[in-house]
């Protein structure tokens, strides 16, 4: 009788230990220490947490080398990618930073000192301010902007170009799920949806299984969700087969479907899994 393979190493840690980095470490601490509990999230979480820290820090000394902080580099970004004339109402800048008003005010008293921005009354606005990045703030972006870019490009030289389009692709989806509190991308089935992450808590908190999924948050009347009997708090699990778990994803699946008359679509209604057909009328032609 041959003997049972050794399991190998948990959440994912390589097997190799000349591949570890400091958070496999911790998950093969945890793994004998709490065996109970799973801390798979940690391999994300975490490593996001850490990159963020090494990725800020070099991204500073670029700016710092130009007398900019991160922040300040940021203002400049946003005036200077709407086009000319690089100005903008106050109020909209901070909602594109997602700033505080007092925040953004201290941001631009100093860059208005440096003369890199003016600011003057909005016309349309009795108590807003227009900003403008000043000639003076044109040239700085010309001179960092190339500078900071080979810098980002340097920090991701582990990366392959196909991983980077990767990973670009799975952190687009997790960062839209944060984004949006609701997603419209099913509008064309009459679906508004929220994410997985909502979905996840709304269902635990009245006592429904734990299931990743699209939650149903509206249904419009006479789509063909509708007419398929989806409903409002329903779980959308699956689009013919495939799982859904993001809009994102969701959105390449609707895609791929165009033409399609019919879809299977996989609900979860309570804790009860029901299969519904999405029809789409015939055509004249059809």
């Amino acid at each position: 009788m041959s003997e049972k393979p050794a399991a190998g190493p948990p959440y994912g840690v390589p097997a190799c230990r000349n591949s570890w980095d400091e958070v496999d470490l911790l998950l093969a601490d945890w793994a004998g220490q709490r065996p109970d509990l799973d801390f798979t999230p940690v391999g994300v979480v975490t490593r996001l947490t850490r990159l963020r820290g090494y990725l800020d820090a070099e991204l500073a000394g670029v700016f710092a080398r130009f007398g900019l902080t991160s922040a300040d580099f940021l203002v400049i970004v946003s005036l200077r990618r709407g086009g000319p004339p690089y100005r903008m109402p106050q109020a909209r800048l901070m909602d594109a930073l997602g700033l505080t008003s007092g925040t953004v005010s201290v941001r631009l008293d100093r860059l208005e000192k440096s003369g890199i921005v003016t600011r003057e009354p909005d016309p349309a606005s009795a108590r807003g301010s227009l900003v403008q990045l000043t000639g003076e703030g044109l040239e700085l972006f010309d001179r960092v902007a190339p500078v900071h870019l080979a810098n980002e490009d340097r920090l991701l030289s582990a990366l392959s170009p196909a991983e980077r389009e990767v990973l670009a692709g799975l952190l687009r989806r997790l960062l839209s799920s944060f984004e949006s509190g609701s997603t419209d991308v099913a509008a064309s089935l009459g679906l508004v949806l929220e994410p997985a992450r909502l979905a996840r808590a709304r269902r635990q908190a009245v006592g429904l299984s734990d299931r990743a999924g699209l939650l149903v948050a509206s249904v419009a009347p006479g789509s063909l969700a509708h007419e398929a009997g989806i409903e409002r708090g329903d779980l959308l699990t699956s689009l013919d087969g495939v799982e859904v778990i993001s809009s994102t994803g969701l959105a390449g699946q609707l895609e791929n479907l165009l033409g399609r008359r019919t879809v299977r679509a996989g609900v979860l209604r309570g804790n009860e899994e029901l299969t519904v057909r999405l029809t789409r009328p015939a055509t004249a032609e059809g």
